[in-house]
């Protein structure tokens, strides 16, 4: 996975830490989803369709918010282009404003002139206007990626999907309707030969040059253009319970906020990507995700659950009635302490991390139910302020916190996360 050493990307854990508060719930990082477009939220609902399949993939948010879908994140063959529009003006789209360039704004000419009395003045001036070079409407910009991959035994599919309907010419009549999906060949005759007359003109396509309109369809998107991250939600958690996402996410919300953040971090940001190799640096991949997948359930952990695993080891191994006793009694507490930023707790939370470490996770006491007293000990001979408020079972629950990799104690010493001592597996 791509990270901050091999392009400046946040790592995992730091974009992790933008979608959760440290309690592990689910409301932290809602006001986050507000940054992302309606592009990005397309190119999240493309990634779970395409993560659906079982298949590998790889989804690109291209330089001017076009989706890419490739069919490998390794030697992909086949790509599809989807360029998502917003239509708040019309209740639909019509063929000629699909295929209407934007106005061209006039470009100012400065030239001089001869002063004709020939007084020793500066020129005078006159503005002079000529007109830009045509510009591409929504429909050829779309076809513009078939011309850049046209080396492409299968060329690529082009959709072009709106929260508006199309209202274009179809049936046996040829009569226009409002459609939700719709085929560019199946238009009538004349709607075919008008599409390919304004790519031709817009795009600069040579006469000899055949514009084939097979595999370009028009679409309604099923995106929302608000809160569209709840109707992602939505789907991800459809996909789970019919085992086609598996194994089940448990933090949807955290799950799809981390696959937009990466999915615009990396977007093409000033020009489109040459070819294959270029997509895949922009994209997001399978085995990614799956990596997203996991990270938002890690989240989902109860820290009390973690507590309570620790508890049953130490029974397992016979450990001394009142240390689990006095554990059970502050667990409690303790889980609901270290969910507040505020509190003293963290001074002592911090020096018991650090003795984890230096100790080498007190693997030369043994059992858990040894490690446990030596790390009590110390900690007590270290007199770190504000420690002395807090019970041996109390503390206990703090270091089984500390041994598990508990989410609330986790941002206190990267030093500390890696891999558990057998006794606390």
């Amino acid at each position: 996975m791509k990270n901050a050493s091999s392009g400046g990307e946040p790592s995992l854990h730091d974009v992790l830490s933008l979608f959760k508060d440290r309690s592990g719930d689910e409301t932290g990082g809602q006001h986050a989803v507000r940054g992302f477009s309606f592009q990005v939220w397309q190119a999240v609902l493309e990634t779970l369709k395409a993560h659906a399949t079982g298949e590998d993939y790889a989804v690109v948010l291209e330089w001017q918010q076009d989706i890419a879908v490739l069919d490998s994140s390794k030697q992909p063959t086949r790509v599809t282009f989807i360029q998502l529009k917003k239509n708040e003006s019309t209740h639909h789209w019509t063929l000629n404003g699909l295929l209407a360039p934007p106005p061209a704004p006039a470009a100012k000419l400065v030239q001089a002139t001869i002063d004709e009395t020939g007084a020793p003045t500066a020129p005078k001036r006159r503005i002079a206007i000529r007109s830009r070079k045509l510009g591409q409407s929504p429909l050829a910009k779309l076809y513009f990626h078939r011309q850049r991959f046209s080396a492409l035994t299968r060329p690529p599919e082009l959709v072009f999907a709106s929260n508006a309907p199309f209202y274009v010419g179809v049936g046996d009549d040829d009569q226009n309707e409002t459609v939700t999906s719709v085929e560019l060949c199946d238009l009538p005759a004349a709607s075919v030969a008008k599409v390919q007359e304004a790519f031709r003109k817009q795009l600069e396509v040579p006469e000899n040059e055949a514009i084939a309109l097979d595999g370009f369809r028009l679409t309604v998107t099923n995106c929302p253009t608000e809160e569209a991250h709840k109707f992602a939600i939505g789907e991800l958690v459809e996909l789970c319970q019919l085992k086609k996402i598996e194994p089940q996410v448990n933090a949807p919300f955290i799950a799809i906020c981390l696959v937009a953040s990466y999915v615009q971090q990396r977007a093409g940001k000033r020009a489109y990507a040459k070819d294959f190799a270029g997509l895949l640096e922009r994209a997001v991949t399978r085995t990614e995700v799956t990596q997203y997948f996991a990270a938002a359930n890690d989240t989902h952990v109860r820290t009390q659950d973690l507590v309570e695993q620790v508890i049953a080891r130490l029974n397992a191994e016979v450990a001394d009635y009142e240390m689990v006793q006095e554990m059970e009694v502050a667990v409690n507490t303790a889980c609901a302490e270290v969910t507040n930023r505020a509190s003293v707790v963290w001074l002592t939370a911090q020096a018991l991390v650090d003795l984890y470490v230096k100790n080498n996770q007190y693997k030369a006491n043994g059992n858990l139910k040894a490690r446990l007293p030596a790390w009590l000990a110390d900690l007590r001979a270290m007199k770190v302020r504000d420690s002395h408020l807090y019970s041996n079972g109390f503390l206990y629950c703090l270091m089984a916190m500390t041994l598990k990799d508990a989410q609330p104690l986790r941002h206190l010493s990267t030093a500390a996360t890696g891999s558990q001592p057998e006794a606390a597996s």
